[in-house]
């Protein structure tokens, strides 16, 4: 055999053996992808626990809460890191989050349809009172005894959230909030303060309690209704 076909073998031999290694490799890396896990390559901050939050966002993007069985925890967006902070003050850590917007600035109602980009996820074992600042944010699968939210300015969204006791939501600065069908409430007492907005789309709740201003905006579906009679 000619030496120019053994060397054109050998290469041919290299270049398979090159492109089996790298299609195992690409193979174990595709397995260690969790696709269930939409934040599997979010940054991960360790945070305090506390009773009182109060977090300040933007408008542009969305900010996740949800309940976690053991330590608090935040996740972000890796290209939004820099824009990350916290502090503790006694019982309350105040959490901003506040990236560029570049020039957004829709109305908390109008964004109360739909989920903006997730940004950021808060993850906490438990907490009581709940601070809502310029932000857009869904609030799921929480279940507490007691709970105080209050809005600035803000939209939240709410997916099972379950409240064994008294809930007091509380919508300020031309607010919205988007209460979801598949919440439970035993006593909900909301002030609906200027302009802000509320929509109890199908919410079961056991004693109802509402303040309004004459500029409110209140909507009531589903089983809501009977508290119109």
């Amino acid at each position: 055999m000619k030496t120019s076909s053994i060397l054109l073998a050998i290469i041919a031999l290299v270049t398979l053996t090159s492109m089996v290694a790298t299609d195992l490799l690409l193979k174990q890396e595709y397995e260690k992808i969790d696709w269930r896990n939409p934040y599997q390559a979010f940054a991960h901050r360790s945070l305090p626990t506390a009773k009182n939050w109060v977090v300040k966002g933007t408008p542009a993007g969305e900010i996740i809460m949800l309940r976690s069985k053991d330590s608090a925890e935040a996740l972000i967006d890796p290209e939004q890191v820099k824009f990350y902070k916290t502090r503790q003050q006694d019982d309350t850590v105040f959490v901003t989050f506040t990236p560029e917007i570049g020039g957004y600035d829709a109305e908390p109602r109008d964004d109360a349809a739909y989920e903006k980009r997730h940004q950021i996820v808060l993850r906490m074992p438990d907490f009581q009172s709940l601070r809502i600042k310029d932000s857009r944010m869904t609030l799921a699968d929480v279940g507490t005894d007691t709970l105080s939210i209050a809005l600035e300015n803000s939209r939240l969204r709410t997916k099972k959230l379950t409240v064994s006791g008294v809930f007091s939501l509380t919508m300020g600065q031309n607010s919205f909030a988007v209460l979801g069908d598949a919440d439970q409430y035993n006593l909900l007492r909301t002030s609906v303060q200027d302009s802000s907005g509320v929509l109890f789309n199908n919410t079961q709740v056991m004693k109802f309690l509402l303040d309004v201003s004459p500029k409110a905006e209140v909507q009531l579906r589903g089983q809501m209704l009977k508290w119109l009679k």
